[in-house]
């Protein structure tokens, strides 16, 4: 029952969309820019510009750092049921009952909850790893919702070799996060896969 509780709170705290409600208070739908995210930053730059967008980032960021911070701190949990209980508000993120189950991608939420987690150190091999994509590719891509789900969830992926390395307990946490993020951006990846194979089909 408690685990029931404690994964409600967190779904429902990672549910609040942010960068979704502050474009509303300013007149605009964030879902009319960009790639029609209801939860991103990125949209809302465009709908908005930068400052709105970091601090709808650093909302969303929250509401997965600081409720499971607490958790952990208060709460004798078992390796499974950190599990249940981290991934529940990147469901929220991404399954809003607020927009009618639609949601965000869960960036960053991620960011937030490996925060929490690991006391910033997957958190920052992360946002490193991004990055080092950057750093590598940028003459070759231009921003784009495609781009944007290349280069996160490639970062992601790499975060596991560091998670299954140093947290091994936490691998499970890790392996629905990777998950839930490749199906978040799955339109996104297809698309990029397509125009790399009409490329590769038409050099």
């Amino acid at each position: 029952m408690k685990i029931l509780y404690l994964f409600l709170i967190e779904f429902l705290s990672g549910s609040i969309m942010f960068s979704y409600f502050i474009g509303k208070i300013f007149g605009k739908d964030i879902r009319s820019f960009g790639d029609g995210n209801p939860g991103g930053g990125f949209n809302l730059k465009k709908a908005l510009g930068l400052k709105a967008s970091l601090i709808g980032s650093l909302l969303d960021y929250s509401k997965g750092a600081f409720p499971l911070y607490y958790i952990i701190k208060h709460y004798q949990l078992t390796e499974y049921q950190i599990a249940i209980i981290a991934i529940a508000p990147l469901l929220g993120h991404m399954f809003s009952p607020f927009l009618k189950f639609k949601g965000g991608k869960g960036v960053s939420v991620s960011f937030g909850i490996w925060t929490a987690l690991t006391n910033f150190v997957v958190a920052l091999f992360f946002a490193a790893m991004v990055v080092v994509f950057i750093l590598i590719f940028h003459k070759n891509y231009k921003e784009s919702p495609e781009y944007n789900a290349i280069r996160i969830n490639i970062a992601f992926l790499a975060t596991g070799i560091l998670v299954f390395i140093y947290f091994k307990s936490l691998f499970l946490v890790w392996s629905i996060n990777a998950l839930l993020l490749l199906f978040a951006h799955r339109i996104e990846l297809f698309s990029a896969f397509e125009s790399f194979a009409f490329r590769f089909r038409n050099p």
